[in-house]
């Protein structure tokens, strides 16, 4: 039986080998950003040639440290990394983070030292991250470990990050300012020896500190074993993926950078879509449907208003509404005669509504709060381009203050500054998104997940046919009842009305 994965993030001792006193070297930065970041255990540095590095003893190897810590951090050169792996090994070390490179990636001869590895990590029984690979990072303040060589640290969040790719887990690391991404966990498994995605989204699904799993992926390990897993966990928290490489000429480059083998991109589409796991096509999609997840209720349905201060950002907006197989929601008349009272006369109360760009911070709160009382309404989208006399802060915050059980997304087109504004006074308050196709996108991928786990809305399909077809004579199903199946089903149907 594998042993869990839990000390790979919750480590309470950790031996680095191959730190070096060197700035600009992985050995110095990786040790430099644990220590920066204020990991709260126990710390031992390997280099036999140094007295002590960042004021911390160095250990001539991993024998001499004088216990067996919980993980194994190692950096040395590839020549050096079996007999480092065996001493860990004979010091009853069970967790490994292998940075090193230039193993199967780069051949034949590289993929044969990878296999004698493994070999040695399993007959262990102890656990492997990478080789190939950048790292872990638990933001968790128990913990506060970030043992990559990226000096960003995200901010605590719910969301684990699982890159196959060390340099766009990188470039991810390092966008965290602008984009406000926020993880608990974050791992770069590069070549997956051992550990790979299956591994992880099981685990995660058993860690009480993770809400939605996100995972950039160029290969699967294991499609067979990817697919049990789906199918024993009924309870699965929301797994987003980014699978690279759908064309030939993407898998083939996947294949060159880590030594994957990439899967028919038909095949992993159609698993993706039969348990529920939702795909998406870029990485401003992953991470804003992570968001979705972890900051807003969950959609009740299809039904979208869209407020705005400006037409050609709600037509975007409309238009990938629209494009995702949701609905403009129609409003009730006592929902248009109170939107009349507040909009400009040469404003819209229609879907878009039209505030114009007078349209004011106190004007937003009070159309929001009307269109939330419509019945016809699960959800909006609130869109502000900052002209000069209204400021986005003001707004922003206005937004925030209305508290309901249905989502508002907010998407602010401002100046530059205002980004760092709002995260000074709002440091922990609800994503801002940038794009006015940003929020259909979330809603739509969090209706899939929310009716695929469910299965409640098939539950009632099934009683609506039932019911109804034991109950008529014509033994067959009236407008009505097809138009409310397929509602529950999530089917996109055109506007209708009854008449006789």
């Amino acid at each position: 039986m594998k042993i869990s994965l839990h000390n790979f993030f919750y480590p309470k001792s950790i031996v680095i080998a191959g730190v070096s006193s060197k700035k600009g070297s992985i050995g110095y930065e990786l040790t430099a950003t644990i220590l920066k970041y204020g990991y709260k255990g126990d710390l031992y540095l390997v280099n036999p040639s140094a007295g002590e590095i960042f004021g911390i003893k160095c250990y001539n190897n991993v024998t001499s440290v004088p216990e067996s810590p919980d993980l194994a951090i190692i950096l040395v050169p590839k020549q050096f990394t079996e007999e480092v792996i065996d001493e860990c090994i004979a010091k009853n070390i069970k967790y490994f983070i292998l940075i090193t490179a230039g193993f199967r990636e780069t051949g034949s001869e590289g993929e044969k030292a990878e296999i004698r590895i493994l070999k040695k990590i399993r007959k262990a029984g102890a656990r492997l991250v990478g080789p190939n690979c950048m790292g872990v990072i638990n933001t968790i303040d128990d913990i506060s470990l970030n043992a990559t060589f990226v000096a960003e640290h995200p901010e605590t969040g719910n969301s684990a990050f699982l890159s196959q790719s060390g340099a766009l887990g990188a470039a991810v690391l390092n966008s965290l300012r602008e984009t406000g991404i926020r993880f608990a966990h974050f791992i770069s498994v590069g070549n997956k020896a051992d550990i790979s995605e299956n591994d992880l989204v099981e685990y995660w699904s058993t860690d009480d500190n993770i809400k939605v799993i996100t995972l950039y992926l160029e290969s699967f390990t294991n499609g067979k074993k990817f697919v049990e897993i789906l199918s024993k966990d009924k309870k699965r928290k929301p797994l987003i993926i980014l699978k690279a490489g759908k064309t030939s000429g993407g898998m083939k480059a996947a294949s060159s950078h880590t030594g994957a083998l990439g899967s028919s991109d038909r095949s992993v589409e159609a698993i993706m879509k039969q348990f529920g796991v939702i795909r998406v096509d870029n990485l401003n999609d992953l991470f804003n449907t992570a968001k979705g997840f972890e900051n807003f209720p969950l959609p009740a349905g299809r039904k979208v208003a869209v407020l705005t201060n400006a037409g050609g950002p709600a037509i975007l907006a409309v238009d990938e509404i629209e494009k995702c197989g949701l609905q403009l929601a129609s409003f009730s008349e006592l929902t248009k005669s109170e939107l009349r009272k507040i909009v400009h006369p040469e404003g819209s109360i229609n879907n878009p509504v039209d505030l114009l760009p007078g349209g004011t911070a106190e004007s937003y709160k009070t159309v929001i709060e009307i269109l939330l009382r419509d019945e016809q309404v699960d959800s909006i989208v609130v869109i502000f381009v900052e002209p000069v006399m209204v400021k986005p802060l003001a707004v922003a915050e206005a937004v925030n203050s209305v508290e309901s059980d249905k989502p508002v997304f907010t998407v602010v087109m401002p100046l530059p500054e205002f980004w760092k504004e709002y995260k000074e006074k709002f440091p922990f308050g609800k994503p801002v998104f940038r794009n006015p196709e940003d929020p259909a996108v979330v809603i739509k991928n969090m209706l899939e997940h929310h009716n695929l786990k469910t299965g409640v809305k098939r539950l009632k399909a099934k009683k609506i046919k039932r019911d109804h077809l034991i109950n008529t004579k014509e033994g067959f199903l009236a407008q009505a009842e097809v138009l409310k199946i397929a509602e529950l089903y999530s089917l996109p149907v055109i506007r209708n009305r009854e008449v006789s």
